[in-house]
């Protein structure tokens, strides 16, 4: 052992017999302080002193503790000798946090006992738990606070305000609260202690962490547009400026980049990004008391560390019920918590998929809130093509546009691309990888662009004039357009309202009636807001089908859920800044207010003799027979469908395609009272 630390651990004894003989006496006595001294005397100075004997007030029990006593004495006068690695380490610790005498005494005893076992067994002689066979199996560090006030001379009062949990101690996460008055120090500062080398950089780092690294770059986050870039030019001027309580909230759902663009922004301004709190010895996962602490850690440290980005990732885990209104629903202090929001020394970005749960008063602190968006498909192309590269894997366009398709994060797109890399396969595998975990997240794994009727303006009828107005749409360059489409099923709405985005270059969001209609109250609305928000943050054209059912008219209601459900639809459709379209094939049971918000309604009709004969000779690659004039309320949808059946069973015959139109045209609603079979071509003229 260093004669520093048999110094230090003289000094722990002495003070147990620093209030005089009595007291000594007691430990002596009623502990088993005897022992340990029997077994360690060589490490107080003392020669070999006589064995323990059987009965506490035998005459050797009584010499032995008077000669200790005196022997302590006389040692605590001496000059401590020169500081050990350890102290060096201990001192350095607390210069950086600033830790005062008393704070630093108490950790230098925790800290020992935790490292060195000669220590330890003296907590465990003082709780008359001094067997040698324990000093074997692994130790509870834990110090209880009445061996930690007797060992360093201090009253219990004392050392339990140095302890308590807004002390600095504690507070900054250097020692742990083990509860019932145990305390022990924090793994962090165990491995500072552990540490083979003792040089500042060093030490720092095991108390900050690593910082992240990233293989993403700036631009696969621009569809932050200009809200990225002012985060950036708000953390450059504090930088600059050195100003305090400057905090950026990193919000939306999981996936969707937010850790990534932390390391990224950091990167491109120079700054040391440290992710705050998320593991503590050998990775394991660290509570809430460990992270709080950990925060106000590092923000301490980077009072004196230039160029330093705090990151505060799952902020909702350390700041959930602060702001609750009752107080026995708290979770820690809310004065301390609103603190190390408002005082940082450094700028700190807060990530959390949930930012309602931050409460008002955190909320109110932010000094900006940066939203992040699902990825439209461009952004997904970028990340497709750099990730391929740093995998080595050679993709056409057509692979590109795949991958892109899938509505998948961007640490999951760069996995999938990984797997199919060290599978020495292609894009099917890095789809199959994708896919394979876009299940189990619950989100969609098929690609956007699944098969749909294409729209082809010569095979279309409507009550407008469809490319006129396409050409007049995207010559305006407005975004707020809205379109009822209305007409029966298989008109070509849908078609229309996809190929009219493609026009305006905006990817398409899509959604049924079906998918927004919930079971519990308030959960169709939910999913009406949720929707719009999702098209507003790609900036999509977004698509309702089956409106009807989402605008019924509100006079015929009978459930109050009924009216809640139109009243959301009719709110957002007023204020949405991006082009939607509604489709329906039953326009006249619409709301009435409804028809207020639609800038443009178009009525869908079936095809024309003429248009039939066109697409039937487009879609069939063959001369349509007369018969088709007998069928009147074609339309493109009939088409399709047939032209699938076509290549099931290999039929080209034209009358089977006419027979296979007229049962598709018969099946729909419209079909009510219509003539079944065919009609003489004259009647049909």
């Amino acid at each position: 052992m260093h004669p520093f630390e048999r110094h230090m651990l003289t000094c722990y004894v002495a003070a147990l017999a620093g209030e005089g003989e009595e007291v000594w006496a007691r430990w002596w006595r009623n502990t088993e302080v005897s022992q340990w001294v029997h077994r360690h005397h060589h490490l107080l100075g003392l020669r070999r002193i006589p064995a323990p004997e059987d009965g506490v007030d035998a005459p050797g029990n009584f010499a032995a503790r008077d000669a200790v006593f005196t022997h302590l004495a006389r040692r605590r006068s001496k000059a401590a000798p020169q500081p050990s690695a350890l102290e060096r380490k201990l001192a350095w610790l607390g210069e950086e946090v600033g830790l005062g005498t008393l704070d630093r005494s108490i950790l230098g005893l925790l800290v020992r006992v935790s490292v060195s076992v000669e220590f330890y067994a003296l907590c465990l002689a003082l709780t008359s738990h001094f067997i040698p066979e324990r000093l074997l199996v692994p130790r509870q560090e834990e110090v209880n606070l009445r061996n930690i006030a007797a060992l360093l001379a201090l009253s219990p009062a004392v050392a339990s305000r140095r302890l308590g949990p807004e002390a600095p101690l504690v507070m900054f996460g250097i020692v742990e609260d083990r509860r019932d008055n145990d305390f022990a120090p924090s793994a962090s500062t165990t491995r500072i202690a552990r540490a083979p080398h003792g040089a500042p950089d060093k030490l720092r780092q095991i108390l900050l962490g690593i910082p992240k690294a990233t293989a993403l770059s700036w631009e696969d986050f621009s569809q932050l547009g200009e809200d990225g870039e002012m985060a950036a030019a708000i953390l450059e001027a504090a930088i600059k400026r050195k100003a305090r309580g400057i905090n950026i909230l990193l919000h939306g759902t999981p996936g969707t980049g937010k850790s990534a663009f932390a390391s990224v922004l950091a990167a491109r301004l120079g700054l040391h990004a440290l992710f705050v709190g998320e593991s503590v010895n050998a990775g394991e996962e660290p509570d809430r008391q460990q992270r709080v602490g950990a925060l106000a850690l590092a923000q301490k440290l980077s009072s004196r560390m230039e160029r330093l980005l705090l990151v505060v990732d799952e902020a909702e885990d350390i700041f959930v019920g602060v702001d609750d209104s009752r107080g026995a629903d708290r979770r820690g202090a809310k004065v301390f918590m609103n603190n190390l929001v408002e005082g940082n020394p450094s700028p700190t970005l807060f990530i959390s998929n949930h930012p309602g749960r931050l409460g008002q008063a955190v909320l109110r602190r932010m000094t900006y809130a940066l939203e992040f968006p699902n990825l439209d498909r461009s952004a997904r192309a970028r990340i497709v093509r750099r990730a391929a590269t740093r995998h080595g894997l050679a993709l056409s366009q057509g692979d590109v546009h795949a991958l892109a398709c899938l509505d998948a994060p961007p640490a999951l797109i760069d996995h999938g691309l990984r797997a199919a890399s060290l599978c020495d396969a292609g894009t099917a595998a890095a789809l199959r990888a994708t896919s394979s975990v876009l299940k189990v997240m619950d989100r969609r794994p098929v690609s956007r662009e699944s098969p749909k009727a294409e729209f082809h303006a010569a095979f279309a009828c409507a009550d407008e004039d469809l490319d006129h107005l396409t050409e007049k749409v995207v010559v305006s360059g407005r975004t707020d357009i809205s379109m009822c489409l209305s007409g029966p099923p298989g008109t070509g709405k849908s078609a229309y309202a996809r190929h009219l985005a493609g026009r305006m270059g905006l990817e398409v969001v899509e959604k049924r009636a079906s998918d927004l209609l919930g079971m519990y109250v308030g959960q169709t609305e939910q999913n009406i807001a949720t929707c719009f928000r999702e098209a507003e943050t790609k900036r999509a054209f977004l698509i309702f089908e089956e409106a009807d059912s989402l605008l019924r008219d509100r006079a015929t209601a009978r459930h109050s859920w009924e009216l809640q459900q139109v009243n959301e639809m009719l709110t957002w459709m007023e204020r949405h800044p991006f082009p939607f379209a509604c489709t329906t094939n039953f326009g006249v049971s619409l709301d009435p207010a409804a028809a207020r918000r639609f800038l443009f309604k178009v009525k869908f009709l079936p095809l024309g003799r003429a248009q039939a004969r066109a697409l039937f000779r487009h879609t069939f690659s063959i001369a349509p027979p007369l018969r088709l004039d007998t069928l009147s309320v074609l339309t493109p949808g009939d088409f399709a469908l047939v032209a699938r059946k076509a290549e099931v069973t290999g039929d080209r015959d034209p009358d089977f395609l006419v027979q296979a139109l007229a049962a598709e045209m018969e099946g729909r609603p419209d079909a009510v009272n219509r003539p079944i079979g065919f009609l003489p071509i004259s009647s049909a003229q």
